[in-house]
């Protein structure tokens, strides 16, 4: 399986999601408190201050970019199948931007503004994303596109094999 140079990319692809998965993606902060944004949802750091939600959207959205490429790996004989999936995780790469900057990040944004009313603050709230939120996706639509290319390569070498054979009819 690893002798594929795609493989390596495919696999590059599932660590990339990985960590988007375990670290944090961001912090919202104000003057009075601070909450970790991260797969599993936003919770408060600050002591007085309670929040503790769980983000479903998100974490099915990274499980799903995780899965795809992971399960790709597996598929080494199914080339057509493969490439097919490879660029699925690709389109899932660039909407994950799309969801959370457009959505996410205005929801967590909510969240912490009602936790500070509820706990007696009153103050604006910012997000500020993490380099991983940044960087990870980018890296898999990459590695995912570098391997649906070597996947194609192997496509077209097996082809022109083919065409080298004499048929046994």
């Amino acid at each position: 399986m690893l002798q594929r140079i795609q493989t390596v990319y495919m696999l590059a692809s599932v660590i990339a999601i990985l960590m988007m998965l375990i670290s944090p993606l961001g912090t919202v902060a104000s003057a009075d408190a601070f909450f970790d944004v991260s797969a599993l949802g936003v919770t408060s750091v600050t002591d007085g201050v309670v929040l503790d939600e769980m983000r479903y959207g998100l974490l099915v959205l990274l499980l799903v970019m995780f899965l795809l490429p992971l399960v790709c790996i597996f598929l080494y004989r199914k080339r057509k199948l493969q490439t097919r999936i490879l660029v699925y995780t690709a389109i899932l790469d660039v909407l994950f931007y799309a969801y959370f900057f457009l959505f996410e990040v205005q929801a967590t944004k909510d969240l912490a503004s009602k936790a500070l009313e509820l706990s007696g603050y009153v103050s604006e709230v910012s997000f500020d994303a993490s380099f991983v939120l940044y960087a990870m996706p980018a890296v898999s639509f990459f590695a995912c596109l570098m391997a649906w290319r070597g996947v194609m390569y192997d496509i077209a070498l097996l082809a022109s094999a083919d065409r080298l054979r004499p048929s046994r009819k």
